[in-house]
């Protein structure tokens, strides 16, 4: 699944999921959701492909919410939400 569709679907997510991509992030990454017990900050690998940790569901559910409820976010598109998220989780998760 690609990190944008993720996203898309963020209401549904379960809270207890982390989310992993592939880097670079981009809304096309590659995504895995997973649950995690312990050090959820370690890569995980699926597939032969390393996942790095990106943000826990609830906490991108949350953000896209609260983003898509701002002024800047209420017309933005879902690629530029996504892209902002992204943005959230390198520079201040």
């Amino acid at each position: 699944m690609r990190l944008i569709e993720l996203i898309r679907d963020a209401a549904d997510l379960d809270d207890d999921l982390i989310i992993y991509a592939v880097a670079p992030w981009s809304p096309d990454a590659d995504t895995v959701l997973v649950v995690v017990q312990g050090n959820s900050a370690e890569p995980v690998t699926f597939h032969g492909r390393q996942y790095d940790y990106f943000l826990e569901s609830f906490i991108a559910r949350n953000f896209i919410e609260d983003y898509a409820a701002s002024v800047e976010g209420a017309s933005a598109t879902e690629r530029e939400r996504c892209e902002r998220l992204i943005r959230y989780a390198q520079d201040d998760a």
